[in-house]
């Protein structure tokens, strides 16, 4: 479940000519912030502030986090799902080896529970989570926005009944101020964008 936003796309295309060199790859946060320190990357995008040194992080948007289940499902009783209703259901979780931010931020969301995690299975994409979650394995959980461009007639989603219940993306980028005109461009839409 990376976090690429559904104005990613947008931003990229309105940072003037489209054949200007800014790439875009999916890679596991460990690998992401070891590329950031080689130069292998220019900047990056996490779930994780806490990347260790010569890396700054900053916030570049916040999404409400949501619970996906089946039609029919017990806990759509609910208008807002209650953070101890979950302890009661078997979870869908991603893999946190592919998704490490996202998780920590997850595991951080479910520590108040009283009972740990009935964690029935590990995916390593949206895609997989939404097919299980729809077959009736467990519920999951993923971002409104994320939701929205994934519309799925098997799955309904309900919204945390916690404030704090949202997944912040962070911009990673390295301590010096050497980036290309094109991504510093990129970097400024990012940052417009980031109020919507």
């Amino acid at each position: 479940m990376k976090n690429w936003h559904p104005f990613l796309p947008q931003t990229r295309l309105s940072t003037g000519n489209a054949t200007e060199p800014i790439r875009l790859s999916e890679v596991p946060l460990a690998e992401q912030v070891r590329g950031l320190r080689s130069g292998d990357f220019t900047i990056g995008f996490a779930h994780a502030a806490d990347v260790g040194e010569g890396i700054v992080a900053e916030t570049i948007w916040q999404d409400p986090l949501v619970v996906a289940m089946p039609p029919r499902h017990p806990l759509l009783s609910h208008k807002k799902i209650p953070l101890h209703e979950l302890a009661c259901h078997p979870l869908v979780l991603c893999n946190p080896q592919v998704c490490e931010g996202y998780c920590r931020e997850l595991a951080r969301l479910l520590r108040p529970l009283e009972r740990e995690p009935n964690v029935a299975e590990q995916v390593s994409s949206l895609d997989m989570m939404l097919t299980l979650v729809g077959a009736g394995y467990g519920v999951g959980f993923t971002t409104a926005a994320r939701i929205a461009v994934s519309q799925r007639p098997d799955v309904v989603v309900r919204p945390l009944a916690v404030d704090s219940a949202v997944i912040t993306t962070y911009l990673l980028r390295p301590d010096s101020d050497d980036l290309p005109e094109a991504l510093e461009r990129f970097i400024v839409r990012l940052r417009e964008h980031s109020g919507d």
